[in-house]
């Protein structure tokens, strides 16, 4: 059914405006999203080479570490977490 009272020429054209301003404007935040999560991949890569680079040098060192006679300074030294007394909140 159509409305008996068609709204005037001036109001359509201004919700086509605002309509499209919207539809502009989100197209624009779409694309500065997909610049960012390409940013994003590029940092991911990177940082996924550095783990894995720094990984196998690890290795590489412990395994040089167990192929050298350790005497008894050359042994690591232990972590130990010194204890802290806990005290009631309040």
């Amino acid at each position: 059914m159509s409305d008996p009272h068609p709204r005037p020429l001036a109001a359509i054209d201004a919700d086509l405006h605002s309509c499209r301003t919207v539809r502009r404007d989100a197209e624009r935040e779409l694309a500065e999203v997909r610049r960012r999560q390409e940013e994003l991949a590029d940092l991911e890569a990177v940082l996924l080479v550095t783990i894995d680079t720094r990984t196998r040098l690890v290795d590489h060192l412990l395994d040089e570490r167990l192929r050298t006679v350790p005497g008894p300074a050359a042994r690591l030294p232990a972590t130990t977490v010194p204890r802290r007394r806990l005290t009631p909140l309040g």
